[in-house]
């Protein structure tokens, strides 16, 4: 009798084990097929264009970029993700193709990001994540970007976390920027953690959220208090009750991500894995230094065109605390543009308007420029 079962369990244990690598081998060839889907559905086939995923020495460590283009000779355009971790060379398909028409992009996984994280040693990239070694790392970034298409000039669009980087960038070197597009602007974090904070637990109490409220009041005195465990919590009901309008595609839907990560032609498993945990340990690297920054202590004289592009509804970043800071900006030229139906990630939310801006108000600073040879907008 014994042996019988046993003989059952092995045979068992051996059918199982066949449908767990059917399972998959299934899931491989169909991650497989959608990254060929998308690979098709994003091909650069223009004699002219580009599409180049590049490993660059910065910093001492090896980082990624994505370079793509319908034009090489365009405008290089710098896309600096937020976070800070958040990687977006497998993001960006959901909101960059119509720039491509007018700028060659280039997406950047940070230090600590996606590609980059995945390709360098774990230790030595949370000891180096501060914000001198990262400020440093998206200037060699502009240089490497300058050198490799002999260009002296490039534009810079910062959101979140990315617009501290871009910020300092046009502060501290404008000789190397035609112009500067914050959005989702970081401007002081406490003060702006405080105003969210509040907000937030005036509407958890004007709508009866019980839960919020009890979890928002066991934060107090918040922001004084500020680290992970505070920040997870008011940021979570931040995104919950200061909602965007409810017709409005939602930026932060986790299976879509996910899904992103998985259907990128330019992310392996490993990769995905890293673009998961690098959000984690880079927002615990960086937050000490963060949570006391004040971007107004860079000064409000600007010798590079600086422009806000703002989501009226963003529930992170306090609108009215972004345009109080722009009016305080003095700058070549500046511009504030409101997308009156976006939160944080107007780029994606309001995709065409995000687009129109950049071409109407921002590209036409690059034709000063003689080297470059850009199409005239639609």
């Amino acid at each position: 009798m014994l042996k019988k079962i046993l003989k059952v369990l092995k045979y068992g244990g051996i059918a199982i084990l066949c449908l767990v690598i059917v399972a998959l081998a299934s899931a491989l060839l169909y991650r497989k097929h959608l990254q060929n889907k998308v690979a098709e559905a994003r091909a650069i086939r223009s004699p002219q264009g580009i599409n180049s995923l590049e490993r660059v020495r910065i910093g001492g460590i090896d980082q990624w970029i994505e370079v793509r283009g319908q034009n090489v000779n365009n405008p290089i355009l710098l896309f600096l993700h937020g976070g800070p971790g958040v990687a977006f060379i497998p993001l960006s398909v959901e909101f960059q193709g119509p720039w491509e028409k007018y700028f060659t992009v280039v997406e950047w996984d940070q230090r600590g990001a996606g590609k980059t994280y995945a390709s360098n040693d774990k230790d030595l990239q949370r000891r180096t994540m501060n914000l001198p070694q990262m400020e440093q790392d998206a200037l060699d970034v502009v240089n490497y970007l300058r050198a490799r298409f002999k260009r002296e000039k490039i534009f810079v669009v910062g959101h979140s976390w990315g617009s501290v980087l871009g910020l300092w960038l046009a502060h501290e070197r404008p000789d190397l920027i035609y112009a500067f597009v914050g959005t989702g602007q970081v401007v002081n974090m406490r003060e702006n953690a405080g105003v969210i904070y509040q907000t937030t637990l005036e509407q958890a109490r004007k709508i009866h959220n019980q839960e919020a409220v009890r979890e928002l009041e066991s934060i107090a005195p918040y922001p004084a208090n500020m680290d992970m465990r505070t920040v997870l919590i008011a940021n979570k009901w931040a995104g919950e009750l200061n909602r965007i309008p409810p017709d409005t595609p939602d930026f932060t839907d986790v299976r879509r991500l996910l899904g992103d990560a998985l259907s990128s032609p330019e992310y392996s498993l490993a990769d995905v894995r890293a673009f998961i945990r690098g959000s984690e340990v880079s927002a615990e690297a960086l937050l000490p230094e963060l949570v006391n920054l004040d971007l107004k202590k860079l000064g409000t004289d600007f010798r590079a065109p600086v422009f806000f592009f703002e989501g009226r509804w963003d529930p992170f970043c306090s609108p009215s605390l972004i345009w109080d800071y722009s009016q305080t900006v003095h700058a070549p030229q500046k511009g504030f543009a409101w997308f009156d139906h976006s939160g944080h990630f107007p780029f994606f939310e309001e995709q065409q308007k995000f687009t129109d801006e950049l071409v109407q108000e921002v590209l036409p600073l690059a034709r000063l420029d003689n080297q470059n040879r850009v199409p005239a907008a639609n």
